[in-house]
């Protein structure tokens, strides 16, 4: 028993090394550097835990990206001035752009800034510039502050300042935990992410009166639908016992130049079925209060292969995806369609999961230092 646990260890290391490798191989710098303006601005109305509907306006800065860009499915790269450099005095231009209200710009309480990488990373963001923007944002009136970041970056030195720079404005960070499993969290989507600096981070959080935003993957590389059921089920129960209520759920897409745009080409990996994505969102609202991060679902941002079901049902099933993203309502959600073949959840059967996934990315010709 103890000689398995040993050969099972060795193979996830052997599996995580493999994945790393093959994710830092396939990115590619920007062919050009893109211009000082955010790549992405949005306007919705977002639910709240506490069940109340606000106005949000999601900018997305142009930036360097992401300082450890391994998870294997991420398409962040792809869009802003990943391997070019970076530029911190122009984020700060840009979040000024983004503060001054046009007239004819719709009315939103909630700004969601977002930096594609950790916004608490000093070398995406450095600790000044990141408290010259908490200090305009303070001064624009915006009563509601949402940044993404690491949670190894969300410690009581970085934390403290900004949020005392931000003064009576609300502070949300988000946190791609994507799984609580450690095989699927650290090694199938590959982010550097440990339960230890989670949980810190959830802790510091609470500290400073900051809101914590979890994201939660539905299906991974390398994983079946049964399985990513399963997955966020449990995830969802995790992040409950640690006292934080309502996650938001990411249907995984496929883009260029990750791990799993080469699976999906190969037929070993395909996008949850959009019915998935239903069922999933009503297991895990028995939990906690979901929402969905819909954008994924529509894959008109950039280049994606995204969830999908039958052309009779999709655009439907997105629909319903979206309204109850709002509301709250399974209601909401989508009946039924001729496509939809009922998915049970499928236990983790961890062996299992590394042996099926050693040997695809054996198929792939993918070793520990990537390809030959």
């Amino acid at each position: 028993m103890e000689l398995h646990q040993i050969t099972r260890d060795d193979d996830e290391k052997r599996l995580r090394r493999t994945l790393t490798a093959w994710s830092m191989e396939l990115r590619r710098p920007a062919a050009e550097e893109h211009e000082n303006t955010p790549r992405h601005v949005s306007y919705d109305v977002l639910r709240q835990a506490d069940g109340r509907q606000v106005g949000r306006k999601k900018v997305i800065l142009m930036s360097g990206g992401c300082s450890i860009p391994t998870c294997t499915m991420c398409p962040f790269t792809n869009e802003n001035n990943f391997g070019i450099g970076r530029d911190p005095q122009a984020l700060v231009e840009q979040v000024d752009k983004t503060l001054v209200r046009r007239d004819d710009e719709p009315d939103y309480e909630v700004l969601a800034l977002y930096n594609d990488g950790s916004f608490f990373a000093p070398a995406e963001i450095p600790r000044q510039v990141q408290i010259q923007i908490a200090e305009r944002v303070a001064a624009s009136g915006v009563r509601h502050l949402v940044v993404e970041s690491l949670p190894q970056f969300v410690t009581p030195t970085v934390l403290g300042p900004f949020v005392e720079a931000l003064g009576d404005t609300e502070l949300e960070v988000g946190i791609g935990l994507q799984s609580s499993d450690d095989l699927v969290r650290e090694t199938l989507v590959n982010t550097r992410i440990s339960r230890i600096s989670f949980e810190r981070a959830i802790r510091t959080m609470r500290e400073f009166g900051v809101i914590p935003k979890i994201y939660l993957m539905i299906k991974p590389p390398l994983l079946t639908d049964a399985e990513a059921m399963t997955d966020v089920v449990d995830s969802v129960d995790y992040v409950r016992s640690l006292g934080v209520d309502g996650v938001t759920l990411c249907p995984t897409r496929v883009s260029r130049n990750t791990v799993a745009w080469q699976l999906w080409q190969a037929g070993d990996y395909q996008p949850p079925n959009l019915w998935t994505v239903v069922d999933t969102i009503r297991l895990a609202q028995e939990k906690t209060s979901v929402r969905v991060a819909c954008i994924n679902l529509r894959g008109t941002d950039f280049e994606s292969v995204f969830p999908d079901s039958c052309p009779r049902c999709a655009n439907s099933v997105v629909d319903g995806i979206v309204m109850y993203s709002e509301t709250g309502d399974l209601d909401d959600l989508p009946g039924d369609c001729s496509c939809r073949t009922p998915t049970e959840p499928a236990p983790l059967n961890r062996p299992a999961i590394v042996a099926r996934s050693l040997q695809v990315l054996k198929s792939h010709g993918v070793h520990e230092g990537g390809r030959p």
